[in-house]
């Protein structure tokens, strides 16, 4: 589905997505129809149980595949089609239901994986933008303790660090050097 209209659909209250998936499935359901009932067209009613799946939940998805299968026994009788053994009939509705719903789990599943994956980049680019490191050999004095920067020049290890990072120092005198 185009993504400028998921991003218009979710702005929008759950009612108004709900209004558009059944508007969606009773389309879905005048074609199927009008073009009989030799002519299967179940596939198509997985547009209005995906965006309720997506946008709204899982629960919603299950509701819209029942009614989604009730439609699809109902155009075919509407069509004409004459039932001949109730069995099958029941087997077809119970097995378009399966269907609707197994793809339902799987569209909820993938929007839940989004929705984690989103919130764990927003994390990470977080966390990226408040550290600064350092990511280089740097050469150091072992007499004076000087950084040699990328120019070639001495400087205080506290200079250098503090210009290429976020660290700030604090001197104290440790417990070593007091004796």
């Amino acid at each position: 589905m185009n993504t400028k209209i998921i991003d218009y659909l979710i702005r929008k209250p759950r009612s108004f997505i709900w209004v558009t998936g059944l508007l969606l499935n009773l389309i879905i359901g005048v074609i199927d129809y009008l073009m009989g009932y030799e002519i299967g067209l179940a596939v198509f009613y997985l547009v209005p149980i995906g965006l309720l799946a997506w946008l709204i939940n899982r629960k919603a998805g299950i509701i819209m595949s029942v009614i989604s299968a009730v439609t699809i026994i109902s155009t075919d009788l509407l069509a004409g089609k004459v039932i001949q053994d109730y069995l099958i009939d029941f087997w077809n509705l119970f097995v378009y239901f399966s269907f609707f719903t197994i793809v339902v789990y799987l569209i909820y599943q993938k929007k839940v994986s989004s929705d984690e994956n989103g919130m764990l980049i927003a994390k990470l680019q977080k966390a990226l933008n408040e550290v600064k490191t350092l990511s280089a050999l740097l050469l150091g004095c072992s007499s004076c303790k000087k950084i040699r920067d990328h120019n070639g020049y001495c400087r205080q290890i506290e200079l250098y660090t503090s210009e290429n990072t976020d660290a700030k120092f604090r001197h104290s005198i440790c417990p070593e050097s007091r004796s």
